[in-house]
């Protein structure tokens, strides 16, 4: 469990979407990232950058396109 903490939009996320987001992330953003750097706060990182509205898409896309199983 990560013990980054979050200011903004950010904290006011769920723990359960901000982890599916993450997987997300990883699976779709992070994918060339050397091990060492695929980190929570490296994902928390790109979700910030995306903006709140961005991140919710992506986590419904990552969704209904089945990313989550087993993430």
């Amino acid at each position: 469990m990560s013990s980054v903490r979050h200011a903004g939009w950010l904290g006011s996320l769920s723990h359960e979407d901000l982890r599916r987001l993450r997987v997300v992330v990883r699976r779709v953003h992070m994918w060339n990232y050397p091990t060492e750097l695929m980190t929570d706060r490296e994902a928390d990182r790109i979700i910030e950058s995306f903006g709140p509205d961005v991140a919710m898409r992506r986590l419904k896309a990552g969704i209904d396109e089945g990313l989550l199983s087993g993430g």
